[in-house]
């Protein structure tokens, strides 16, 4: 099995502490922790539980941990290790039954598992009535388009967590936004000022890495804090 690479990246195990790794993370945010105190205990912890992923014959991160979405697999670099997985850079080219890659070498290949992230479409909208900017909606919050009041999106972020939490949210937001132009007048022309402002990452701190990967990602405690305190303020 070959495993081919464009980038390096920071892996984490799934637990850590005898806890997974997401709820550890997630004292750190209760704790408010700031970000540079994050990624120093954060990568002492990996360090001492998977090692450098170099030490295993992976690239180096081109990056500051969690400037992307992380990769949580801890057999990954097991098997990396033990030889049973080899690591090779991009691909190049498909060649019959033989991948290139772009530091000349090739290999036969037997099934390819195509996983180089995917495209944001809707096809039943027209674009224009989405406010596209570069590989997505323009929506404020991931959710709410500037401008109508009567078209929303659920669910079209890719949070470093589970998402379902977060949709939920949102949707109680979008709710409390409708009710708001029927019966609090005053509240709906605030909000409406407010998304006006087309502001899309709402995701705190983190510059993530600028890629389609990374077109609506979110870091998920920020993200939540800030549906919460907007419910909050709808009452």
């Amino acid at each position: 099995t070959f495993h081919s690479l464009r980038r390096g990246y920071h892996y984490l195990p799934k637990f850590i502490y005898g806890q997974p790794t997401d709820q550890c993370g997630e004292k750190f945010l209760r704790w408010r922790l700031p970000l540079v105190m994050r990624r120093l205990l954060a990568g002492r912890a990996v360090r001492i539980a998977l090692g450098r992923p170099e030490a295993y014959g992976l690239p180096p991160a081109d990056h500051k941990l969690f400037e992307t979405h992380p990769i949580i697999n801890s057999q990954m670099l097991y098997y990396v290790g033990h030889g049973r997985i080899r690591v090779k850079p991009n691909v190049a080219a498909l060649a019959g039954d033989r991948v290139r890659f772009v530091d000349g070498s090739s290999e036969a290949i037997d099934v390819l598992v195509h996983a180089t992230g995917f495209r944001i479409t809707i096809p039943f909208i027209d674009p224009a009535h989405l406010n596209w900017q570069d590989d997505r909606p323009g929506l404020f919050l991931h959710a709410f388009h500037p401008r109508f009041d009567n078209l929303f999106v659920a669910g079209l972020i890719q949070p470093d967590s589970g998402l379902w939490g977060l949709v939920d949210r949102q949707a109680q937001l979008i709710a409390r936004f409708v009710l708001a132009t029927r019966r609090a007048p005053r509240k709906a022309a605030w909000f409406r000022r407010l998304k006006s402002l087309a502001e899309t990452n709402g995701a705190g701190p983190i510059r993530y890495v600028k890629s389609p990967r990374h077109a609506i990602e979110v870091e998920h405690f920020s993200y939540r804090r800030r549906l919460d305190k907007l419910i909050r303020q709808f009452g």
